[in-house]
Formats: C-alpha cells, structure tokens, sequence
C-alpha cells in the first residue's frame, strides 16, 4: 500500500509540476516589466537635426553635426564648423503598374495588295497604398541627395598635414573629389 501512495505522489508532482512551470512563466511575463530602449537624443536636441529621410539617409543638417563630431576628434583640427551642399532634394523611386495593348490593322488597296499595320500602346499608372489613411503613391525605394560640395572651418586649418588629413576623411566619406572640398582657418573672433 505504500508503494502505491508514493507512485501517486510522484504521478501528481509531476503533473503539477509542470503547471506550477507554466504558472510561473506566466506570471514572469505578465508581471516583470520588459526593458524600455530609448533612442538617444541628437546633439542639438532640435527637430530639424533629428529628421531623416524614409530610406534612412540623413539630411544635410545631421550630415554637417556628425562631420563636425568626428572632425572635432581627429588630432589638431580643433573646432570644427561644416557646410554640406546637396545637388538634389533626393528622388523617390515609386511603383508603376505597366500594360500593353497591341492593335492589327489590315488594308487592302484597289490592286489588290494588302498591308497591316501594328501599333503597341503601352500605359503605366502609379500603384497608389494606403499609408496612414492617405492615398500616396507606393515608393519602393528613396535614393538619397547628393552632395555637391563641403566647406569646413577648422582652427587647426593653418597646418597643412591637418589640412590634408581633413580633406583626406571628407573625401573618404562623400565620395568627392578634392576640388569639391575646402578647408579654411577659421577666424578666432566668434560672435
């Protein structure tokens, strides 16, 4: 008789056991706040800095802060201000539904001689999704601005290897070549 008993034990444990398992895991998810990711804030807190792009490239002004971040760091350029010029506004690539119709068009002159003729007509219309409520043509991809040209001031400017090495990273970044860069001392007065 007492081996019985410790066989339905042992059965009963088990089974609540793993309901125990799964209360638990319940609980654990219902009742234990997940962790919150916040983004970082931009430099300059403002609105205009922190816009991007639906392809995620960044606007010219959040071009200028990082190129002025990563150029305040580089050794001797000292402060650093940026100008970012863009060709273009970027383009917005959107889908296009396209259809073709043909036509045959057979004559027969008084002689006797037939021609056709084949006239292909092909339209396209933009697919239009709903994005927000709106109707809005359905981008399928962004292409980014281009940029034109970098001005940067600098206070280590005065020295060529600095001079170079600034020219040499803007280069490096936009794809530019170095007549489309200038870098200039910048003046000591501020106001």
């Amino acid at each position: 008789m007492d081996g019985k008993w410790l066989e339905k034990i042992k059965k009963i444990r088990r089974d609540q056991w793993v309901m125990l398992l799964l209360a638990g895991v319940l609980a654990a998810v219902v009742f234990v706040p997940s962790e919150k990711t916040e983004e970082p804030e931009p430099a300059s807190g403002t609105a205009e800095t922190s816009r991007e792009t639906l392809s995620g490239s960044l606007d010219a002004a959040q071009m200028e802060s990082r190129l002025e971040r990563i150029l305040r760091r580089m050794e001797g350029a000292g402060e650093v201000l940026v100008m970012i010029t863009q060709k273009d506004s970027g383009e917005k690539i959107v889908e296009k539904d396209v259809s073709a119709a043909s036509r045959t068009t057979q004559e027969q002159d008084g002689g006797g001689t037939s021609r056709s003729t084949v006239e292909q007509e092909n339209q396209e219309s933009t697919v239009y999704g709903a994005d927000g409520g709106d109707d809005s043509p359905y981008v399928t991809r962004e292409l980014a601005p281009q940029v034109e040209g970098v001005l940067v001031l600098a206070e280590g400017a005065d020295d060529a290897n600095v001079k170079k090495e600034i020219t040499d990273a803007v280069m490096a970044l936009f794809g530019l070549e170095a007549h489309k860069i200038k870098v200039v001392k910048m003046n000591e007065r501020r106001g």
